[in-house]
C-alpha cells in the first residue's frame, strides 16, 4: 500500500453487500455512538373475528398464542396465512406471525405521528458531500437508497396487517455533518415537531444527540447508533432501537469463550512460536475519544471485573487504551505495541475500532511481538474487508466471536429474495445496499402489525417484544427482543445469538462485499449459531478447516419459498 495517510480502501471499491454496510461508520469513526433500550409489556386484548383498540395496551393475539388456547378457529386469518408456520406466507426468515384479520375503526391519532390513515416514519441519510454520503455512493446513491428503501415500504404497506394505516416514508437530509451533535439535536427537533414522525430510521453515527433527543419527544429511532452500551441503551427505553447487539454483550460472549475454552493452557495460536508452551495471560486494548463517548468507561471496567472473575491470568488489570484520533493512531500504535509487547502477554482481548488494528498490528510486526488476536466483534473487527487492510502476519493469528451472518453474495441475499417475489424475477434493489436497507423496515413493520390499531411506542415494544423469535441460521442470525434476547435483561437489539471465526490470511475469494483478494473469515462449524450467554460444551475447532465455511453461494437456511400474492406485481406480470 502507497497511501499511508489513507490505509483504508478508496472509496471506488466499496460495493457494499450484506450487513457489512456499516463498514462505512467504521470508517467514519469506528467510535460509533448507540443505543437500544430496555421496557416490558405484556397485555394482549382480542375480539372475535379482529383486534380491539380497547385499552391502551391492547395488542393482538397472534396465530401462536390462539393455537395454544385452542381459538384459532375464533379468528379470521386471512388467506395469506401459512397454518403449519403460524407465520405470513413470505419467502424469508424473518416472516411475522400471522394476526387476525383486522374489522372496525383503528382509533385514529393513537400517537404522535399517527392518523387513522397514515403513520408517518422519517428515513434519515447522511448530508450530501460528507465522507458519509462519498462512501456509500459505492453502494449506490443516496437516491438509489432512498429509492430501494421507498421500495420496500410500499411492499410491506401491502403484505403486513397496518390496521387501515399505510406508512408515510418521509425522506430527510442531515443538516450537518455526522459527528455535530448541535445539528443533530436541532434534526430530531425538526423530525419530531416539523415532521411529525412516530419513528425515525437511520440517525448520525458519530454522535448521539439525534437519538437521546428524539427519546425525550417520545419519537422511535430504529437504527440510531449501534455498539453502543446497554447502559447508554436503556436510557432511552423504550424509543430506540439497534441493528447491532450492545458492545458490552459482544465483549461478554468473548469473555465467556476465554473463560471456558482459553483460560489456563498454552497459547498455541500466537505468531511467536516460543510462545506455545506458555500458559496465556491476556491483556485488554480499548479505546477512548475526545470528548469522551458515554459508556465506555464503565464497559472498560466491566471488562476487566468480569474477566476477574473468571480468575483469568491477566498480564495487566488495566486496559492499554488510546484516543480515537484518526490522525495521531501510527504514533499511538506504536506506543501501545511497545507496552503490549512489554507486558509479556500472550493473548491480546482487542476491543476497540476496526481502523486501529490497521496501524497496530504493523507496530506490533516491526518489533517482533506476534501474540495471539482475540477478536470481540466490536464494530467490523470481524470483517475480512478490512482485516485485509491489517499486517497478515499478525492477523493471521486473530479469532473470536462474532453476531455477523456468514456472507452470502449480495444476489442470493434474502433482501434480494424478497424484493424479486414481490416486484418480479428480472428486477433488482436499486441500492446493493439492500441488505442493510431492509432489516429496519422489517422491525418497524413487524411491531406495527403485532401493536395492533392502537398504535403507540409502547404498544410497538409490546408487540415485538411479543414477537416469536425468528432466524439462528449461519446466514439469518436471531432476531429476538424483550425476555425471549440476551437475557436476563430485555433486548431492544439483535442479533442475539453468535458464532466463532476465525482469520485465515491464505484464503482467496470474495469478502463481505464481493471483493475478489486474499484473505477471509473462516466460520467455524458452517457458521453454527449460539444464544448469547451460552458457551458450547464441546471444543471449539479454530484453525481447522474441517467443517469451517468462508462463505455460501446460497443460504443453507432460506425459508420456503411462496407464490407472489395476488396484486403484487410479480403476480401480475407472471399471469
Amino acid at each position: 500500500m502507497t497511501d499511508t495517510q489513507r490505509p483504508w480502501p478508496k472509496v471506488s471499491r466499496w460495493r457494499i453487500a450484506a450487513p457489512v454496510i456499516l463498514i462505512v461508520a467504521a470508517l467514519l469513526a469506528a467510535g460509533i455512538s448507540a443505543t437500544v433500550n430496555e421496557s416490558s409489556g405484556t397485555t394482549t386484548s382480542t375480539t372475535s373475528g379482529g383486534a380491539s383498540a380497547s385499552s391502551s395496551n391492547a395488542v393482538p393475539i397472534t396465530y401462536a398464542t390462539a393455537a395454544k388456547e385452542g381459538k384459532i378457529a375464533d379468528y379470521d386469518w386471512g388467506p395469506q396465512c401459512d397454518h403449519k408456520t403460524g407465520r405470513l406466507k413470505m419467502p424469508t426468515a424473518y416472516a411475522p406471525p400471522c394476526v387476525p384479520v383486522f374489522k372496525g375503526e383503528n382509533g385514529g391519532a393513537t400517537s404522535s405521528g399517527v392518523t387513522g390513515n397514515t403513520i408517518n416514519v422519517v428515513y434519515y441519510q447522511a448530508q450530501p458531500g460528507g465522507l458519509a454520503s462519498t462512501i456509500s455512493a459505492a453502494a449506490g446513491t443516496p437516491a438509489q437508497g432512498l429509492a430501494t428503501a421507498e421500495a420496500y415500504a410500499d411492499m410491506f404497506n401491502h403484505i403486513f396487517e397496518m390496521y387501515g394505516r399505510h406508512v408515510n416514508l418521509i425522506p430527510f437530509t442531515a443538516s450537518g455533518p455526522d459527528g455535530d451533535p448541535v445539528s443533530a439535536h436541532a434534526d430530531a427537533v425538526t423530525v419530531a415537531q416539523q415532521l411529525h414522525a412516530f419513528a425515525s430510521i437511520n440517525g448520525p453515527g458519530l454522535t448521539n444527540a439525534y437519538e437521546v433527543e428524539l427519546a425525550r419527544l417520545h419519537v422511535l429511532c430504529l437504527v440510531c447508533g449501534d455498539s453502543s452500551t446497554y447502559g447508554q441503551i436503556s436510557q432511552n427505553a423504550p424509543y430506540q432501537w439497534a441493528n447491532l447487539p450492545p458492545a458490552d454483550t459482544s465483549v461478554s460472549e468473548t469473555v465467556d469463550y476465554i473463560v471456558a475454552k482459553l483460560n489456563g493452557k498454552p497459547a498455541i495460536w500466537a505468531g511467536d512460536p516460543s510462545m506455545h508452551s506458555q500458559k496465556r495471560s491476556f491483556i485488554v486494548v480499548s479505546e477512548t475519544s475526545e470528548p469522551p463517548l458515554p459508556g465506555y468507561a464503565e464497559l472498560q471496567a466491566s471488562t476487566i471485573k468480569k474477566l476477574q472473575a473468571g480468575h483469568v491470568n491477566m498480564a495487566s488489570d488495566t486496559p492499554l487504551s488510546y484516543t480515537l484520533n484518526l490522525a495521531t493512531l501510527p504514533s499511538q500504535a506504536a506506543t501501545v505495541a511497545e507496552k503490549l509487547k512489554a507486558s509479556g502477554a500472550t493473548s491480546v482481548i482487542f476491543a476497540a475500532d476496526p481502523i486501529m488494528p490497521i496501524y497496530l498490528t504493523r507496530a506490533c510486526a516491526a518489533i517482533g511481538y506476534h501474540p495471539e488476536w482475540i477478536i470481540t466483534g466490536i464494530v467490523l473487527t470481524d470483517v475480512a474487508a478490512l482485516a485485509r487492510y491489517y499486517d497478515q502476519s499478525e492477523w493471521a493469528h486473530a479469532f473470536g466471536v462474532t453476531s455477523l451472518a456468514v456472507p452470502v453474495p449480495v444476489a442470493n441475499s434474502d433482501s434480494y429474495h424478497l424484493y424479486r417475489w414481490w416486484y418480479g424475477a428480472n428486477t433488482s434493489p436499486a441500492s446493493l445496499a439492500a441488505p442493510a436497507i431492509i432489516p429496519p423496515f422489517q422491525q418497524l413493520f413487524t411491531g406495527i402489525q403485532l401493536a395492533g390499531p392502537d398504535l403507540t411506542p409502547q404498544t410497538f415494544t409490546t408487540g415485538l417484544f411479543r414477537a416469536p423469535p425468528t432466524g439462528g441460521g449461519p446466514t439469518t442470525p436471531l432476531t429476538a427482543y424483550g425476555y425471549q434476547g440476551a437475557a436476563p435483561l430485555p433486548s431492544y437489539s439483535s442479533p442475539a445469538d453468535y458464532t466463532f471465526l476465525w482469520y485465515d490470511a491464505t484464503a482467496k475469494g470474495p469478502d463481505e462485499e464481493g471483493v475478489e483478494g486474499t484473505g477471509l473469515m473462516s466460520y467455524v462449524n458452517g457458521g453454527h449459531r449460539y444464544r448469547s450467554g451460552v458457551v458450547p460444551g464441546g471444543p471449539v475447532a479454530m484453525f481447522s478447516p474441517a467443517g469451517a465455511v468462508h462463505n455460501y453461494s446460497a443460504p443453507p437456511d432460506r425459508a420456503p419459498d411462496y407464490p407472489p400474492w395476488p396484486g403484487a406485481p410479480a403476480a401480475s406480470s407472471s399471469g
